[in-house]
């Protein structure tokens, strides 16, 4: 039964990896991403695939008959489906809600309908998925600080710009042009990061039944920057506003962000996980 629970693990993992970077494709066209996020999303059904197998072995019956095995089938058609379409073209945002369908499902199977000696590694499972959560969220605020270091260099070589001040300092400095796009390059990293991360952590919550964390302090700022960097990409796709104005917003996302990390001292979520 380790064997099975190692699969699932695994499996689990590349899953949230799948969709990550099928969120990196959505918010910024990437045919790169796209095909590394099919690629994974081809080997978590091929882990559901070995898992069905290898209890049909050791069962000697295929796992059919409880609601565990009947969700466990589910997601792995669903993930088969959603692999085949992101085989043919046009099909990105389809795949990737196909791929939240099939993840949430495949997290609350474990921790709700788990049989047999499975049941056993729920406290397993939970742990690596808190992992997966930090990492990603310490991920996600590196790119972000370093978008956000970027806003700064560009709202300041602006206003030099500007004032036609031509000295050292500005000099050595990159241009307007790639500092913006270093700024998107960081924010289109960190976004995505940071979605995945909040999809695991609210994951965490509905399996345990915690529902007053959604309405905790750190949730709601957490929420709050990723509507803001949902913003940013809408302003950004719109080509509306000046390269200023998305400097401004990639800030304003960041200054929600350390709310956020600050909110730790307030929060009751990373002490229920014992953070």
């Amino acid at each position: 039964m380790l064997l099975l629970a190692s699969l699932i693990e695994l499996m689990i993992y590349i899953y949230a990896l799948s969709l990550l970077f099928y969120f990196s494709d959505c918010v910024s066209r990437s045919v790169r991403s796209r095909r590394i996020g099919a690629g994974l999303l081809g080997v978590t059904a091929l882990l559901q695939f070995s898992v069905i197998a290898v209890r049909t072995v050791i069962e000697s019956r295929p796992p059919l008959f409880s609601v565990y095995d009947f969700l466990f089938l589910f997601v792995f058609v669903l993930t088969a489906a959603g692999f085949a379409l992101a085989l043919t073209q046009k099909a990105e945002f389809v795949v990737l809600l196909l791929g939240i369908v099939g993840f949430t499902a495949s997290v609350l199977n474990e921790f709700w309908f788990p049989v047999g000696a499975h049941a056993e590694h729920i406290g397993y499972t939970q742990k690596l998925l808190l992992i997966l959560h930090v990492v990603l969220a310490n991920l996600s605020l590196v790119a972000l600080t370093i978008a956000a270091v970027f806003g700064i260099l560009y709202l300041f070589l602006y206003a030099m710009l500007k004032k036609k001040k031509w000295n050292d300092t500005v000099r050595r400095l990159p241009s307007l042009e790639q500092t913006e796009r270093w700024a998107h390059l960081s924010v289109l990293t960190g976004t995505p990061l940071l979605i995945v991360s909040l999809l695991v952590a609210f994951l965490l919550i509905v399996a345990q039944r915690r529902w007053e964390m959604l309405l905790d302090v750190k949730g709601i700022t957490t929420f709050a920057a990723l509507a803001v960097y949902g913003l940013y990409f809408l302003l950004k796709r719109t080509r509306k506003y000046s390269g200023f104005s998305i400097a401004k917003w990639t800030l304003v996302g960041y200054a929600l962000v350390i709310v956020n990390l600050l909110s730790n001292a307030f929060s009751e979520y990373h002490k229920w996980n014992g953070g």
